[in-house]
């Protein structure tokens, strides 16, 4: 997973995160930010978060923690953000010594989501809140189907497996989640998402997003050229309607009770 984030970082950042970043900013309203507070955005990718973290508490220490080297770079140089290289299931930060711990966009990447909820917990101060983001579902775009027919077609071997949605994808499940780490729910709502890609920015994203540059990275020069071709051409078939892209996420924010361990 780290390795397709570290190849695609540039491309996130320009194309993906700005599209996603929306309920992720606006569930940082709800979390009581104030003063010097301590905020832990765990899986900060390029740190698209500090601008409302900041908005929100100006004097807040932010420090962002995630699993790939290269996101972590362009949140540290393009946002100037203190950046930790760590993994959620294992925060690198002492007990009890964070307000607000966010995991937009994490859980589902994990293999142990409670763990990475528990963690959250050990870090906060009782009283301090946490902040997720999961995906609920999402529908690619006729674009996307082209895409992946082609490079499947041609044999490139399919990305590893980098989302695990199920008992994620609804208001109860994260309820259910949040609650056996101590944690008590305040509000967890759903928000809907909505794209539309043109046929130069898809083209760039799907060429150049990680998941797609690690599979065309499995075959050789000849062979990418020529899928690249092929795929380009189907696109160029479509029209409008079929670069539309939608989805939807849960949002959930709960705060440590003070009995919480």
């Amino acid at each position: 997973m780290a390795d397709g984030y570290d190849r695609g970082a540039e491309v996130y950042e320009a194309l993906w995160s700005p599209v996603i970043l929306p309920p992720a900013a606006a569930l940082v309203r709800f979390l009581g930010l104030t003063g010097r507070c301590v905020v832990a955005d765990v899986g900060a990718g390029t740190g698209a978060l500090f601008g409302a973290i900041r908005s929100a508490a100006p004097a807040a220490h932010v420090v962002a923690l995630d699993a790939s080297a290269e996101m972590l770079r362009i949140a540290r140089t393009r946002r100037g953000a203190p950046a930790i290289l760590a993994d959620a299931l294992a925060l690198p930060l002492a007990d009890e010594t964070v307000d607000a711990v966010i995991l937009a966009y994490v859980l589902f990447h994990l293999a142990d989501p409670s763990r990475a909820i528990a963690e959250a917990a050990r870090v906060l101060r009782p009283g301090g809140r946490v902040g997720a983001v999961t995906w609920a579902w999402e529908r690619g775009s006729r674009a996307d189907t082209v895409w992946d027919q082609v490079l499947t077609d041609a044999c490139v071997p399919p990305a590893p497996p980098r989302r695990l949605d199920a008992g994620l994808d609804r208001p109860d499940a994260v309820d259910a989640l949040l609650r056996p780490a101590g944690l008590r729910p305040e509000r967890i709502w759903c928000q809907r998402l909505r794209h539309q890609w043109d046929r130069s920015s898809f083209w760039e994203l799907a060429s150049g997003c990680g998941p797609n540059r690690l599979r065309l990275s499995r075959v050789d020069a000849t062979a990418r050229s020529a899928v690249l071709t092929r795929a380009q051409s189907g696109l160029n078939q479509l029209a409008p309607q079929d670069f539309l892209w939608e989805g939807a996420v849960i949002c959930g924010v709960a705060t440590k009770g003070t009995a919480a361990r």
